[in-house]
């Protein structure tokens, strides 16, 4: 039994116990072993002395998927990049806009160069990020954070935050391009840069 199928039968044995109490029905040769090292992956808790908490597979994967440092990854590629679609909104809103995207499932656009590809290739596979390079076939579940590419021959790039984000213009017309899920986010855009687009959001009123 691995450690992951342990994580399950605990997470439905009990949500908190101590170590004499695993011990007495788990049978093993080194307890404090097991319980230190699936602590240690996340999968448990220390709730105090000899105490341990079950996380939950939300808290999980909170533990293990660091949006911010998924960011900030990028960088050290030392290739040119932009962040594009939903990400340039994001960056461009000063992080107040997001949609479609959670802890568990977090892809991060990416513009590159076609001639980068396969240094883009290497550099996620040497650092364990799982990608996939658009309209490619995809050969592997993605989840958490993870990179979509968006090869081209080259692209203009704004500095944004200390990130390369695609241009204001290029974000707007992306917005304007999937209007149903970014109205709101052109409504701030136009409001935080004087854009003129007299966009106005509002949720639509019901009377049951």
């Amino acid at each position: 039994m691995s450690y992951y199928d342990l994580w399950n039968v605990l997470w439905n044995w009990k949500k908190q116990f101590t170590t004499r109490e695993f011990s007495s029905v788990f049978v093993s040769p080194d307890p404090n072993k097991v319980l230190h090292d699936m602590a240690s992956k996340g999968l448990l808790e220390r709730a105090g002395w000899g105490r341990y908490r079950v996380n939950s597979p939300e808290e999980y994967l909170a533990k293990k998927v660091n949006i911010s440092e998924g960011y900030e990854l990028i960088k050290r590629a030392s290739l040119k990049y932009a962040f594009t679609g939903p990400d340039a909104v994001f960056f461009w809103t000063k992080g107040g806009y997001q949609v479609d995207r959670f802890f568990g499932f977090y892809p991060i656009h990416v513009l590159v160069r076609r001639a980068d590809v396969n240094r883009w290739k290497r550099f996620f596979r040497s650092v364990g990020k799982g990608f996939w390079v658009k309209d490619a076939p995809v050969k592997q579940t993605l989840f958490g954070v993870f990179y979509v590419l968006y090869p081209m021959v080259d692209f203009d790039v704004e500095r944004v935050e200390g990130f390369n984000v695609a241009p204001l213009k290029e974000t707007v017309d992306f917005c304007l391009q999937n209007v149903y899920s970014y109205e709101p986010a052109l409504e701030m855009l136009d409001e935080m840069y004087g854009l003129g687009l007299r966009v106005r959001y509002k949720e639509a009123e019901t009377n049951f």
